[in-house]
């Protein structure tokens, strides 16, 4: 690692010059990962809850309960994948590399369960945190926005990871904040826009038809959660490159040397 430096400003161009070069140079490989690990398993979770549908007189069983939360479960463990895959080839695009899925996909595996022990940890505390009148669980996903790449990356454990984030994010978070922001509309303008696209409507009110035909909604869904994932994790990925640079002269070649 490089030694101390004059710490500069968090670059918004910068990192959205990276977000996109990114998805642009990769979108083929980007896209059929984030179908794969997280749009699919969202149509089957889709389909199976219009299938276990009880009819208008009857209530759910126990058994379908539990089998549908079991399922939830497990199609949400894919997502974790994806997130670490995608932290790794854009290192390794960034760093000049060819994009190699199956290494991806291989950093992606073993880092499956301390990324699902993160998120349940996180979760908790922003959960808590939405709870106390909903300013301090937007503070604590500020300061734990990087805490996944830096798991990934560093090769940290959980508290460590979000203790990192904590350190990186300090003096930027209002930067962060704005981020966060940008995405959350960035989100909802691709949701809404693969939902008019696929239902070939011109309003709201036919995607929302849509949405009771089941199988179609499960479609939108999982087209909808493929674009949002990919744009959101190599995000994330991103502004976690930009504060190791910003905060200690870290360059690509030095990150991606934790791979090699």
């Amino acid at each position: 690692m490089s030694g101390a430096v004059a710490e500069q400003s968090f670059d918004f161009g910068r990192v959205g010059n990276q977000i996109t070069g990114l998805i642009s140079r990769n979108f083929v490989p980007f896209v059929t990962a984030s179908a794969l690990l997280s749009g699919l398993p969202t149509l089957i979770l889709a389909i199976f809850t219009m299938m276990m549908r009880p009819g208008p007189a009857a209530g759910m069983s126990g058994g379908t309960i539990v089998l549908s939360l079991l399922l939830s479960f497990v199609v949400i463990l894919p997502g974790f994948v994806l997130q670490a895959a995608l932290t790794r080839a854009s290192i390794d695009d960034l760093n000049g590399k060819p994009v190699s899925i199956p290494n991806a996909l291989q950093t992606g595996v073993a880092n499956l369960f301390p990324l699902l022990g993160l998120a349940i940890v996180v979760g908790l505390g922003v959960g808590i945190g939405f709870m106390l009148l909903i300013i301090p669980g937007l503070i604590l996903v500020t300061c734990w926005l990087v805490a996944s790449p830096a798991l990934v990356v560093e090769h940290l454990g959980i508290f460590a990871a979000m203790q990192r984030s904590l350190h990186l994010s300090r003096g930027h978070r209002w930067a962060l904040f704005g981020i966060i922001v940008v995405f959350y509309i960035a989100i909802m303008i691709v949701a809404m826009i693969v939902g008019l696209i696929v239902t070939g409507s011109v309003g709201l009110q036919a995607l929302a038809a849509a949405q009771s035909g089941g199988i179609v909604f499960g479609l939108i869904n999982g087209i909808a959660q493929t674009f949002v994932i990919m744009v959101t994790t190599v995000g994330v990925a991103a502004v976690y490159f930009e504060l190791r640079r910003i905060k200690e002269g870290v360059d690509v070649t030095e990150l991606a040397s934790v791979f090699d």
